[in-house]
């Protein structure tokens, strides 16, 4: 070796990662159904939307007056 190589001190190697957990395939299947349960419980059908109400109202009233006219 030369005197102007450096000294090269190899650091340990990081400890190895920790194993992952146990999947609980019970529990993910539970929570998978109440997720659904409560999004397509939110669903409206197609008569109770705003729309709809809005252009019933429109059909009955059609000579309103407007800030416009």
């Amino acid at each position: 070796m030369s005197m102007f190589t450096p000294k090269v001190v190899m650091p340990p190697p990081p400890p190895p990662p920790e194993p992952p957990a146990q999947i609980n395939y019970q529990r993910a299947n539970i929570l998978a159904e109440e997720a659904l349960r409560q999004k397509t419980a939110k669903r409206k059908g197609r008569g109770s939307t705003r729309v709809a109400g809005a252009m019933v109202e429109e059909e009955a009233q059609p000579n309103q007056e407007t800030l416009i006219s």
